[in-house]
């Protein structure tokens, strides 16, 4: 089986919409598959297509959704998974888009395309597609933006790195991408495959006030590895980049001293002063700099949410 869609649920209406966008899929029906895990807590408020074949159903009990995801990943069938949040759907033709690009990237762990914001009138608030192929550590590390709605994760690379860490809040697909990106490459596709839910009727259960410490603490667990120094060098592209590596770095520095990780802090100073010295001549372009300062990558969904905000102020 080519691919398993997972979608967690906490039972809001908008579920039977994620379910259609893939069972109308114009694709062989025995080559993908659709998991629902149920975390809602309620085992009767799902419809009647759960009778379908190719619908699969199982039940977590509110644990969250790392948990239930993983849960979902457990019995999967797919050569790739794909994490689909239930108010979010896929566009006509995606799961073929991906056919064609893993027929292309079999190298590749993580493969993505681009997603459209969209409020509750299907209104396109934002398209965003990042572009980035290959060895891409650096940017990830950096704040790029792969959006998991509009991504497939080879199943091999899922259960090798671990899987959703239920630690980490808010930014779980974050981190999984970067503890991914690691040790894989990423694929694009230019065509728009997902659709992101924002509007004025979205509603979210993540915590965004410990989110930042979250994001925080899983970047400095990768850098923890010992391959996490190469990696970063050998993926970054451009000087913008190099600037971003430097923050990196300099971020960990702080959140060091904060947990009172003294000789750890003083590690990252070091690591920070070898980065710059990498840089070579990008220290002297204002790429450079823009990288350094800037708090977050350019299409990340950060400025998509400032624009939209805003364009709501005018």
């Amino acid at each position: 089986m080519f691919c398993s869609v997972i979608i967690p649920t906490i039972g809001r209406q908008t579920l039977s919409r994620a379910v259609q966008s893939v069972l109308e899929q114009e694709f062989t029906p025995e080559e993908f598959e659709v998991i629902i895990v149920n975390d809602s807590g309620d085992a009767n408020s799902l419809p009647a297509w759960q009778d379908i074949d190719r619908v699969r159903i199982i039940h977590t009990q509110r644990r969250e959704r790392c948990m239930a995801r993983n849960a979902g990943a457990a019995i999967a069938r797919g050569s790739y998974l794909w994490f689909l949040d239930d108010d979010d759907r896929i566009l006509p033709g995606a799961i073929n888009e991906f056919w064609s690009l893993a027929a292309d990237s079999p190298q590749a762990d993580w493969l993505y395309g681009g997603i459209q914001v969209v409020d509750e009138y299907e209104t396109i608030l934002a398209e965003r597609n990042s572009g980035l192929r290959g060895k891409s550590f650096a940017q990830i590390m950096g704040g790029a933006w792969l959006p998991i709605q509009s991504s497939i994760i080879k199943t091999t690379a899922f259960f090798e790195v671990g899987g959703f860490d239920p630690a980490i809040i808010g930014t779980e697909d974050l981190d999984l991408c970067r503890r991914i990106a690691m040790y894989g490459e990423v694929a694009n596709t230019e065509a728009a495959v997902a659709c992101l839910f924002r509007g004025d009727l979205w509603a979210t259960s993540t915590d965004y006030v410990r989110a930042p410490a979250d994001t925080r603490r899983s970047r400095d667990a990768l850098l923890d590895e010992p391959r996490a120094y190469a990696r970063l060098h050998s993926s970054t592209r451009g000087d913008y980049w190099h600037g971003r590596n430097v923050r990196v770095y300099l971020s960990t520095i702080n959140w060091n001293l904060q947990q009172g990780k003294y000789l750890k802090a003083a590690g990252r100073a070091l690591l920070t002063g070898a980065a710059a010295v990498q840089s070579g001549r990008a220290i002297f372009s204002r790429q450079f700099w823009a990288g350094l300062r800037a708090e977050h990558v350019p299409g990340s969904l950060h400025f998509i949410m400032k624009d939209l905000e805003n364009a709501g102020r005018q």
